[in-house]
């Protein structure tokens, strides 16, 4: 299929996005005031980087992650280019003399678990996208003791995380959540691919069996009849859809064509708005929101205010994979067209469909997460 013009020119507004995030240590999450690399926002924008031309920059920033990590197995969840300043969210930087690994939240202090699931889920993408098969064998003793960090804390149970430590962390919620999760059971089945790839026949089994037991729990834990609910407490299961979890379900190939059919049905139905996915539904209450995020104004950031790309984008290749080929190139047509009005990515947009311009926030731009998801759907929905 021949890229159409709108989608030509978005294509490359995100690949000049993704390139502007470039650093000596890899991706960063953006230019302005997410200098830092995020394991989240850098890695899953490196899937971009591996079909756009940037593989060495994906190979770099996997590598930089995993040479950090910890003595217990721990990859980091963030790792720090500057210091943690005002300034900074104001476009200001004060470089570190070195970059400094960050397991802990700055806000809850708990461990954040992604980096980790996120390093084996990106070498996965980089590796077949590559063929580099010197790296794995490299890094692969490095990425088996970041599972077994996991496997260790786990056992056969979810991953438990504290308050704001997953994506969605202006959100007070603990316990199993979907999004990390689902990139838990992602995570062994990569691994799985990877040991096969390097003939280790006994960590493929191994690790194999685990995602099909990981697997049934998100089952038994979270599904809903309709969705996969956003996270489960000790109080219970709460049943908000988040959208960013679904679509990494559909996505991943974590789901069954039922429960695909409904949580697409469900998201159009509740979420869409035009150009995306909402982030949630319904409304999270007033009190889960920390007060610090009151007080800037962003008490919207994840909860149906603020609208971000990388749901909507991965809504459009659930869609295609499930077999809806023009409403996912559709949903990335409209995605296109909002990157072209912009002549940029940015990180989230107001609900009128404008980059977030606030009195103390400004939208990141660049902002690497959407340019490289945008260049990978690209590619996955045939529009390159």
């Amino acid at each position: 299929m021949k890229r159409r013009p709108r989608q030509n020119t978005a294509y490359q507004i995100a690949r000049r996005a993704l390139k502007s995030c470039v650093s000596s240590d890899g991706l960063v999450a953006g230019v302005h005031h997410f200098t830092d690399l995020w394991a989240r926002d850098s890695l899953f924008a490196s899937f971009g980087a591996n079909v756009s031309g940037l593989s060495d920059e994906s190979k770099k920033t996997l590598s930089t992650f995993l040479s950090y990590q910890r003595h217990d197995g721990l990859i980091p969840f963030l790792i720090r280019r500057d210091r943690l300043t005002i300034g900074k969210y104001f476009g200001r930087h004060s470089l570190l003399p070195s970059p400094k690994p960050q397991f802990r939240s700055s806000q809850s202090l708990g461990l954040v678990p992604d980096g980790g699931l996120m390093a084996v889920i990106a070498t996965t993408q980089y590796i077949e996208s590559s063929n580099d098969d010197e790296f794995l064998e490299i890094n692969y003793s490095t990425l088996v003791n970041a599972m077994r960090w996991y496997n260790q804390r786990c056992g056969t149970n979810l991953i438990r995380e504290w308050f704001q430590c997953e994506w969605a962390d202006s959100v007070l919620k603990s316990g199993s959540t979907l999004y990390t999760n689902v990139l838990y059971w992602k995570a062994l089945v990569d691994m799985a691919i990877l040991a096969k790839r390097t003939r280790r026949p006994r960590d493929a089994t191994y690790f194999s069996q685990l995602s099909t037991v990981v697997a049934t729990a998100i089952r038994q834990t979270l599904w809903t009849g309709t969705y996969f609910s956003d996270w489960r407490d000790l109080f219970g299961r709460h049943e908000y859809f988040a959208s960013h979890g679904n679509m990494l379900a559909i996505v991943f190939g974590f789901t069954n064509a039922m429960q695909t059919k409904k949580i697409l049905e469900f998201a159009k139905q509740h979420c869409w708005n035009g150009f995306t996915l909402e982030t949630n539904y319904p409304t999270y209450p007033l009190w889960r929101i920390p007060i610090i995020a009151y007080i800037i104004g962003m008490a919207d950031y994840h909860n149906r205010g603020c609208l971000w790309l990388q749901p909507g984008i991965l809504y459009s290749v659930a869609l295609f994979r499930a077999g809806y080929t023009t409403e996912g190139r559709t949903v990335l047509s409209r995605i296109a067209e909002k990157i072209n009005e912009y002549d940029d990515v940015y990180e989230v947009y107001e609900r009128s469909g404008q980059p977030v311009h606030r009195m103390l926030y400004q939208s990141e731009h660049a902002f690497a997460w959407s340019a490289g998801l945008f260049l990978w759907a690209s590619h996955i929905l045939g529009v390159v």
